[in-house]
């Protein structure tokens, strides 16, 4: 009798989403849901990475992971920031288009298959609040203006012709980053400003979404990210 072999696809998935978390407990797995409902019909993973969150984040997304090996999580040693979370990812992504996305339900999932959809147009596709169709909900009038002093820093010290250089929600061709392979020092939590900086002759395109105010959890966004955000700014100007 023959032995009868199960052949299991070892190709890689097409796209790679990267969702850095710190105390997202109540919003992980409404998220992972979303996703995993948007994109059903597309071939791609999910990399969580966890900076130690103290309120069971992690143990969330492995249980979920059990269920579905499309998820796949990191958990690193403490709080070391959203841009060398999303890095990390990344650099262990496996699919040729990489995407990240906020942990808080603030990008809408159902935007991911907008920017997914354009992804051979351009090297860099950015979910916009700031172009035609673009909108925020329910943000805090701190947050706009923060968000609007960022877009003027931004003008001041770079010639960018993007509207939304500060977005956390991209979907980019993995060369884009490879081309950048030691060059990149994210501080804080703008990488999206730190490739466009470096990588200037880059295609980009702009898809306008809804910016929704997160629900549950507390904002990441404090004094020491915005002074980051400035430095960043400088040190970027100065190399």
């Amino acid at each position: 009798m023959q032995p009868h072999f199960i052949e299991i696809n070892s190709m890689p998935p097409e796209i790679s989403i990267v969702v850095p978390t710190y105390n997202e407990s109540e919003n992980i797995g409404n998220l992972l849901q979303a996703v995993s409902k948007t994109l059903e019909s597309y071939d791609y993973e999910i990399i969580i990475v966890d900076d130690n969150s103290p309120d069971g984040t992690a143990g969330i997304v492995r249980k979920i992971s059990c269920e579905d090996n499309r998820i796949r999580l990191v958990v690193r040693s403490g709080k070391l920031g959203l841009g060398s979370a999303i890095l990390e990812g990344f650099s262990m992504a496996e699919g040729n288009y990489l995407l990240m996305i906020d942990a808080d339900l603030s990008h809408r999932p159902e935007d991911i298959k907008r920017l997914i959809d354009r992804r051979k147009e351009a090297d860099i596709i950015i979910g916009s609040r700031y172009i035609k169709g673009g909108r925020t909900i329910c943000w805090p009038v701190k947050r706009r203006i923060i968000s609007r002093i960022a877009i003027v820093l931004v003008n001041l010290f770079f010639n960018l012709s993007v509207k939304d250089p500060v977005s956390g929600f991209a979907l980019y061709k993995k060369e884009t980053f490879e081309r950048l392979d030691g060059k990149l020092k994210p501080m804080g939590y703008k990488l999206l400003l730190e490739v466009l900086a470096k990588s200037p002759g880059l295609t980009v395109i702009e898809i306008p979404i809804t910016f929704i105010n997160r629900k549950t959890g507390e904002s990441k966004l404090g004094m020491d990210e915005i002074l980051n955000f400035i430095k960043l700014c400088w040190s970027l100007r100065n190399t």
